[in-house]
């Protein structure tokens, strides 16, 4: 199930659309006062961008759908749904208790958004690098693309050195 890709060829110009009203809704939440709400529609601000940079080829694994797109999503609500909940339990007054010395609600982002975000992404980096981000085929194709602009460059070179001498 997890070994399948999604094929997002035509799909860059629809996810870049979705990125601008994604855009567009948080800053309109914000605007009339919804910070939550906007909190939330940030976080699948991010989900269009992450699909199209981890694509190779006009693919993108399920495998990156899940980790870390999935877990990453999952840690960023649970952030925001904690920093709401415990911000409305503690209004006007002062939690008897910290979480690793902060305030429950700024914990919350702290260790889930920020902690858990860069760890989860930080990991599948180094997990699927060599499989999804960069296979072996794409770096072999990069070097060959960088071979034939250097053997272009070199022959434009020449060219343009017997040109000058001949003047």
């Amino acid at each position: 199930m997890l070994d399948g890709e999604v094929d997002i060829e035509g799909m860059t110009s629809e996810l870049m659309l979705a990125s601008g009203v994604l855009w567009t809704a948080v800053l309109a939440l914000g605007l009339v006062g919804r910070w939550f709400g906007a909190l939330l529609v940030s976080v699948f601000l991010f989900v269009p961008w992450f699909v199209i940079g981890a694509s190779s080829n006009g693919t993108i694994s399920t495998k990156l759908l899940v980790y870390p797109l999935g877990i990453w999503t999952g840690l960023q609500l649970s952030a925001f749904a904690l920093t709401e909940y415990y911000s409305n339990a503690f209004a006007g007054t002062s939690p008897d208790f910290l979480i690793t010395g902060m305030h429950p609600s700024f914990a919350a982002v702290y260790w889930l958004y920020w902690i858990g975000g860069f760890m989860t992404v930080t990991l599948a980096y180094g997990i699927y690098f060599r499989t999804h981000f960069l296979p072996d085929e794409e770096w072999n194709r990069f070097l060959e693309e960088v071979e034939q602009v250097n053997t272009e460059s070199e022959t434009q070179d020449v060219d343009e050195s017997v040109e000058v001498s001949s003047q």
